[in-house]
C-alpha cells in the first residue's frame, strides 16, 4: 500500500520572530503591523515572486501600473505610476491560503467540495472535519487537513469536537503547509492583535493537545486573516459553503467606501483587480471593505468592530452620501414628511436634524430607533418571495424613508429573485411584477450612479436584471421590440462587459449578448427561442 508522507510542518525563524513580536504589541487601533519588519523594497520583490512577474524575461519586460508605497492613511497601500483607464486590469491574485469564512454562525457543509445542508454530512473518524462523500474524504485535500490535525492529540473523543469551530480555524490550519517564502509573505502583512481575534484557536486547544509553538503561528494567521481576508465569491446563484481568502497583493490596498477598484473570482479562487473609473499617476488605489449601499453609520461601525478604524473618506463625511440619503431615518415629528440626517457624520455620538422642519434628535434616540430596525428586519423571511414583496411594498416605508439602506436592501434582494426563483421565472410573472423587476432595477442603477461606484460588480449584475426584464417584456409584446431594442442591447453589453470571466455571472450572459446584443442579425422571431429553456425549473441563478 502507498502511503502518502505526512507534510513537513516546522516553523521557520522568521516567523517565530514576529510571532514573539506580535505577542507583546498592543496599540490603540489593536492592530500592529507586522509588516514592520519587512521593508517596501522587500515587500516588492515578495510580491513580485508571488504575481510570477519575476518570471518575464529582459526581452519581455511586464510592468505594472502601480507599486507599493507608505500610504498617508498609515501602513503601506498601492499607488498608481501611471494614468489607469477605467476597466484596466491592474494584477490577477491568488490566494496563500484559503477555506471556509470565520464566523460566529458557520454553515454546516463539506470542508471539500464545499456542499451545504447534505444529508450525507458526517465527521471524519481521524480528525472530526465534515465531510459528505468517500470521495471528498479520499481526496487531496482532506488528506492534507487530516494529516495536520490528526497528529494533534485529541482530548475529547473524535466524535464529540466542535466541527463548526474547526471549520472556523481550518483556513489558519491550512496555513501549516505553506513554504518559507509564502509564510514570509503572510507575516508581513498586518494583523488584529485584540482579544477576539483568534479566539477559534484558543477555543481548539479544549479539544486538541496543540503544541505551543504550532498555537502561536495558527493565532497569529487567524489574527492576519482577520485584518486582511477576502470573501471569496461564489457561482452565480449556487448554494454552498462560504469561502474567505488571503490575497496578499489586495491585502496591501486600503479602504474607500466609494472604492476606485472592483474584485471578481474564477473558478481557480484567483482575484482579478479592476480598475472601474479613471485613476491618475500619483492617485491611492483603493478597495472597499464594506458594502455599498449600506449608510454611514453602518459602514463604519462595520469597519471598527472588523478592521478596528473608522472611516474619513469623503462618502463618510457627507451627512447625504452624495444625495442617496441611504442613512436617512423618517422626521420623529408627526406633522412633518421629512429626513433626519447626522449633523456630523465623522462624530460616532452627533446629533441628527431633519431636512425640512429642522427638528433634533439626540444620538440615543437615533441608535434605539436603528436597532428595532435591525431587529425588524433580522425577523424576515427572505426565503419567500411574496412576503418579501409585501413587506418591500406595502410596510417598510411606513417606518423609514424610501431612499433608506434597508429599503435598499429589500430591493435588491428581491431583484435576485424576481425571474430567478421557483414559481417566479421570467416568463411565469404577471405584468406588473414583471415591471416591478424593471422599477426596482433602474431605481437602485441611480442610486449606484450617484455614488459614483464606476462599474462595479453591483452595477453588472443589476444591468443583466434589467436587461432580463426588458426582454420579457419583448418577447411578449413584440410590437414594443423596436422600441426597446436599443436598451436591451446596451444593457447586456454593459453587463457583458462587467461580469464576463467572473464566476458570480449568470450562466446565460454570453447566450444573451449572442442574441440580444448589438450588431446580431438573428430574425426577430428567433431571437428569444432560449429564454424559455433557461426559465424552466432547474435553472437558478
Amino acid at each position: 500500500m502507498y502511503i502518502r508522507p505526512v507534510p513537513q510542518l516546522v516553523l521557520s525563524n522568521s516567523v517565530m520572530c514576529i510571532i514573539a513580536v506580535s505577542a507583546q504589541c498592543s496599540t490603540g487601533t489593536g492592530r500592529v503591523a507586522s509588516d514592520r519588519m519587512t521593508s517596501i523594497e522587500q515587500l516588492s520583490q515578495m510580491v513580485t515572486r508571488h504575481l510570477g512577474l519575476d518570471a518575464f524575461s529582459d526581452e519581455l519586460q511586464y510592468t505594472t501600473k502601480w507599486t507599493i508605497f507608505e500610504s498617508p492613511l498609515g501602513g503601506r497601500g498601492l499607488v498608481a505610476t501611471e494614468d489607469i483607464k477605467t476597466g484596466d486590469v491592474l494584477f490577477v491574485d491568488h490566494p496563500l491560503v484559503y477555506g471556509p469564512r470565520c464566523r460566529a454562525i458557520v454553515q454546516r457543509g463539506c470542508t471539500v467540495c464545499r456542499k451545504i445542508h447534505s444529508d450525507t454530512l458526517f465527521k471524519c473518524s481521524r480528525c472530526a472535519l465534515l465531510l459528505c462523500s468517500e470521495q471528498c474524504q479520499n481526496s487531496d485535500v482532506h488528506f492534507s487537513d487530516c494529516s495536520i490535525i490528526s497528529c494533534w492529540p485529541n482530548k475529547v473523543p473524535i466524535e464529540d469536537v466542535d466541527d463548526a469551530l474547526l471549520s472556523r480555524a481550518l483556513t489558519s490550519i491550512r496555513a501549516m503547509l505553506l513554504n518559507e517564502e509564502q509564510r514570509n509573505l503572510l507575516t508581513s502583512l498586518q494583523a488584529h492583535v485584540l482579544p477576539q481575534h483568534g479566539s477559534e484557536i484558543r477555543k481548539l486547544k479544549e479539544y486538541f493537545d496543540i503544541p505551543i509553538q504550532v498555537e502561536q503561528f495558527l493565532t497569529l494567521v487567524a489574527c492576519i486573516l482577520d485584518a486582511n481576508a477576502f470573501q471569496i465569491g461564489t457561482l452565480y446563484g449556487k448554494k454552498e459553503l462560504s469561502l474567505h481568502g488571503l490575497y496578499p497583493v489586495s491585502a496591501i490596498m486600503n479602504h474607500n467606501c466609494v472604492s476606485n477598484t472592483r474584485y471578481s473570482f474564477n473558478t481557480d479562487s484567483q482575484m482579478t483587480v479592476k480598475a472601474v473609473k479613471p485613476i491618475q499617476a500619483g492617485s491611492e488605489i483603493f478597495t472597499c471593505y464594506t458594502g455599498m449601499l449600506w449608510g454611514t453609520p453602518s459602514r463604519r461601525l462595520h469597519l471598527y468592530s472588523t478592521k478596528h478604524f473608522l472611516c474619513t473618506c469623503d462618502r463618510c463625511a457627507d451627512p447625504t452620501e452624495r444625495g442617496t440619503l441611504l442613512a436617512a431615518l423618517k422626521c420623529f415629528s408627526s406633522e412633518c414628511l421629512g429626513s433626519l440626517l447626522p449633523l456630523q457624520p465623522l462624530k460616532t455620538n452627533t446629533a441628527w436634524k431633519c431636512l425640512d422642519c429642522g427638528l433634533r434628535v439626540p444620538h440615543n434616540n437615533i441608535c434605539t430607533i436603528q436597532g428595532a430596525l435591525g431587529s425588524l428586519v433580522g425577523s424576515l423571511d427572505f426565503d419567500n418571495v411574496l412576503a418579501l414583496e409585501n413587506y418591500l411594498l406595502n410596510r417598510i416605508t411606513k417606518y423609514v424613508p424610501k431612499t433608506n439602506q434597508v429599503v435598499v436592501d429589500l430591493q435588491c434582494r428581491l431583484i435576485w429573485e424576481i425571474g430567478e426563483a421557483e414559481g417566479f421565472r421570467w416568463h411565469e410573472l404577471a405584468a406588473p411584477r414583471l415591471a416591478l423587476a424593471e422599477r426596482l432595477c433602474r431605481g437602485t442603477l441611480r442610486t449606484l450612479a450617484a455614488l459614483g461606484a464606476g462599474e462595479a460588480l453591483l452595477r453588472g449584475l443589476l444591468l443583466y436584471h434589467l436587461h432580463a426584464a426588458l426582454a420579457e417584456r419583448a418577447r411578449r409584446e413584440p410590437h414594443l421590440y423596436e422600441e426597446l431594442k436599443s436598451e436591451i442591447e446596451n444593457t447586456i453589453e454593459q453587463a457583458h462587459n462587467i461580469l464576463q470571466g467572473d464566476q458570480a455571472a449568470p450562466p446565460d450572459l454570453d447566450l444573451r449578448r449572442q442574441y440580444l446584443g448589438a450588431g446580431c442579425d438573428t430574425p426577430h422571431e428567433e431571437r428569444f427561442f432560449f429564454l424559455h429553456a433557461n426559465d424552466a425549473p432547474g435553472h437558478s441563478k
